[in-house]
């Protein structure tokens, strides 16, 4: 037999393993870098925090978690937006893209859309709206925003729809389902509207949710979902039917864990131990203690390589300006 038959065979039996979750997916990612699509960074004065737990997973786990999705951009007092950018330019790589924010819709929202173009020129990525549990999403004044949002490509970053939820459908389900259909009325008056709701949409507590979510995706080609603080409610799904879905719809699924004021001194090890669980649950077939917030001991998904690099940086990238030139500026090889 030639080395190269042999080469192509073994290939082969390694390509069936990991899809099938008998071998380790992790031991072949070590080299690529991962994007968290859900963090309230905050101000610049943060940012040399999460770089030290970037430091402790590269020494201690070999991993590269290289941007942060900062939906939580502020500038500290004084400073002009310039200033900001500047700052994580020169001092952190451009590895803190930042989001405006919205957090308190009642009041109207704080961009006007003819500022958006503008916003997106200074280095903004997207826009973060948190709309709770309201079917305000769908009020007639936001119209211009998401009109806009979907004339120039700016990413709806992490909207919240019906949050918080965090282990039910909710404490009042009529609310809760008043907030999901306003969103998808929306979602039909703007089909180009590029999306990435918070949370996976608040549809992923048990097996039927995950039916309306694949539902959801399948309706709406524009609509993706980040993992944020989701991780401790893999256990109440049906493994395998949870594993197929990420599969399936890997295209539409963003890592993220929703980190705030957790990176400080002295906590470094302990953050990089919570993300490298979450790294586990999606890599291996161990079982993990917990996700980012959660402790219950959780059997891993064990997804394939091409799925995982999907998830952790490949959608960023597509869906993200600046994630793909800041990787490369890193030193990355990007296709």
């Amino acid at each position: 037999m030639s080395r190269h038959v042999i080469y192509v065979t073994v290939s082969c039996i390694v390509t069936v393993l990991l899809l099938s979750g008998l071998v380790r997916a992790d031991v072949h990612l070590s080299g690529i870098p991962r994007v968290d699509a859900h963090a309230h960074v905050g101000d610049v004065e943060r940012m040399k925090d999460y770089v030290e737990v970037s430091n402790v997973l590269k020494d201690k786990y070999k991993i590269n978690l290289e941007i942060w999705i900062n939906l939580s951009f502020q500038r500290r007092s004084g400073e002009d937006a310039s200033e900001h950018f500047n700052v994580v330019k020169e001092e952190y790589r451009d590895r803190f893209l930042p989001c405006i924010n919205d957090y308190r819709i009642q009041d109207g929202l704080r961009y006007p859309p003819d500022e958006l173009s503008e916003w997106m020129e200074k280095g903004i990525v997207g826009y973060k709206l948190w709309f709770g549990v309201t079917d305000m999403i769908d009020d007639p004044m936001f119209e211009p925003t998401f009109a806009k949002m979907e004339e120039i490509g700016m990413v709806g970053a992490s909207i919240h729809v019906a949050q918080p939820c965090p282990t039910k459908w909710c404490e009042d389900p009529v609310k809760f389902w008043q907030a999901q259909n306003a969103w998808e009325r929306v979602l039909d008056r703007h089909p180009r509207l590029i999306v990435i709701n918070a949370h996976m949409l608040d549809h992923f507590n048990s097996d039927e949710q995950l039916d309306y979510l694949a539902y959801i995706l399948e309706t709406y080609p524009n609509l993706h979902v980040d993992l944020a603080a989701r991780f401790q409610q893999f256990p109440k799904m049906d493994r395998e039917k949870l594993r197929a879905f990420m599969i399936k719809y890997a295209d539409r699924i963003l890592y993220g864990t929703d980190i705030g004021g957790q990176p400080k001194p002295g906590q470094y090890q302990n953050v990089a131990e919570q993300y490298h669980r979450t790294f586990q649950l999606l890599e291996t077939d161990q079982m993990i203690r917990g996700g980012f917030f959660g402790a219950t001991e959780t059997k891993g998904l064990a997804l394939p390589e091409d799925v995982l690099k999907k998830i952790y940086y490949l959608n960023a990238i597509r869906l993200y300006p600046r994630v793909k030139p800041v990787l490369i500026q890193i030193g990355y090889s990007i296709e």
